[in-house]
């Protein structure tokens, strides 16, 4: 009787997100979604079972794990970008936690290998406020990866001396000094090291001293700024004389 009245709730869900899915509310629930509906005929996923679009992803992962050259798994991916572009849109539209959603990790994560974390940022960063984690075989969570991708992003940009947006990096800062964000020691150590310098640069030093004091702190033998931290005292000092 509950598997019969499951499956005429799970059919008259489909109904009403085919014939009205702009009126469809954000699910409140977790876990994953059944069937997959959609109301876009050029959705290749449209009406496929959940089960069948995680099959076609792993095969698309394994081809992507195939190719040898970074020019021809970039052009793999943006074409990935493209098919799962309305799944990925229909997923956040719909669900409110993201969480065990690998399908929309990926699909941030072939844009970032792409080099379009500009366009995607902000709505990347607020998936993982929802829960977009990463897949269960990656080494780190998806708060870790998240800052990792943005550490990379900054510093890469930093090193060759191209502009960049600081403020992925300074946005990051502070969310985890305000625990919206918790990562490991060592990378939060790069990353406040990184900001430091940006400030440093830019004219800021007390800003710049309260991330190199904070980066001395975590790691007092490999911090790699004691030496400017201890010259900004005395800047400042110098200058408050």
């Amino acid at each position: 009787m509950l598997t019969l009245l499951k499956k005429r709730q799970d059919r008259a869900a489909i109904k009403a997100a085919l014939t009205n899915p702009q009126e469809q509310e954000i699910q409140e629930t977790s876990g994953e979604p059944t069937v997959v509906p959609s109301a876009s005929p050029s959705d290749p996923f449209a009406n496929k079972s959940w089960d069948e679009v995680q099959r076609i992803l792993e095969t698309d992962l394994g081809f992507v794990r195939t190719l040898a050259g970074f020019e021809e798994k970039n052009t793999f991916k943006k074409e990935l970008i493209k098919k799962y572009k309305e799944q990925a849109e229909h997923l956040l539209a719909t669900r409110a936690n993201l969480e065990g959603l690998d399908l929309l990790w990926w699909y941030y994560m072939w844009q970032v290998d792409c080099g379009l974390l500009d366009l995607i940022h902000d709505d990347f960063r607020a998936a993982i406020s929802r829960g977009l984690c990463t897949p269960q075989k990656w080494n780190s969570n998806g708060q870790v990866a998240y800052c990792d991708v943005i550490f990379k992003y900054s510093d890469s940009a930093y090193k060759a001396k191209v502009t960049f947006n600081h403020t992925y990096l300074s946005q990051a800062i502070t969310d985890i000094t305000e625990g919206k964000l918790a990562i490991n020691a060592p990378l939060k150590v790069k990353m406040f090291r990184l900001a430091g310098k940006l400030l440093d640069e830019a004219g800021a030093k007390e800003g710049a001293l309260a991330l190199f004091e904070a980066v001395m702190q975590m790691d007092p033998n490999r911090g790699g700024c004691k030496k400017r931290l201890q010259e900004l005292k005395e800047e400042l000092e110098h200058e408050q004389e």
